[in-house]
C-alpha cells in the first residue's frame, strides 16, 4: 500500500496479493484518521460478501474466487468505542471472463487484490461514533 495527501483528501493504492480492510486499518493507524469517506476501483481474485439480514439479525456470507473488476468501492470510516470502524460496499463483476457474466455486491467482509485498487479517502471534519441499533442490530452512525 501506498498513499499521499492531497489537501483534506488522500489518494491510496492498494496493490496485488494486499487485502483492502487490513491495508486500511494500516492506513487508518499511520494517519490517526477519525472520520472518512472512501470511494475506489480495482481488481480482484478473492472477496467475500454479507448481506445483512434484518429478521435473522445477521449477515449472509458468500465467497467468489476469480477474476473481478472492482466495478464500485464506497463506504466510511467512523469510530466505534475509540476503535476505527471500516464500512465498505462493493461491487464485482467478473465481465464473462470466467463466463459467468455475474455483477454482485454486498458489505464488503474481505478483498485481495489481484491487480491494483484506487482509493480516494476524503477525511471528515468532525468524528462520527457507532451505537447498536436496537430494532436492528446493525452499528449505525450516531448522529
Amino acid at each position: 500500500m501506498k498513499y499521499i495527501k492531497d489537501g483534506k483528501s488522500y489518494i491510496v493504492r492498494i496493490d496485488r496479493g494486499e487485502e483492502i480492510l487490513d491495508k486500511l486499518n494500516e492506513f487508518v493507524k499511520e494517519t490517526d484518521l477519525k472520520a472518512a469517506t472512501i470511494t475506489g476501483i480495482g481488481a480482484s481474485s478473492e472477496v467475500e460478501l454479507g448481506v445483512y439480514s434484518v429478521k435473522k439479525r445477521e449477515y449472509i456470507k458468500n465467497k467468489y474466487e476469480g477474476e473481478f473488476e472492482i466495478l464500485s468501492l464506497t463506504g466510511n470510516i467512523t469510530q466505534d468505542a475509540g476503535d476505527a470502524y471500516i464500512h465498505l460496499h462493493i461491487m464485482i463483476s467478473d465481465g464473462l471472463v470466467q463466463g459467468t457474466g455475474i455483477t454482485v455486491g454486498g458489505h464488503l467482509n474481505k478483498c485481495i487484490i489481484s491487480g491494483t485498487c484506487e482509493l480516494r479517502i476524503d477525511e471528515c471534519e468532525n468524528t462520527y461514533q457507532r451505537r447498536v441499533d436496537d430494532k436492528t442490530g446493525i452499528k449505525i452512525i450516531d448522529i
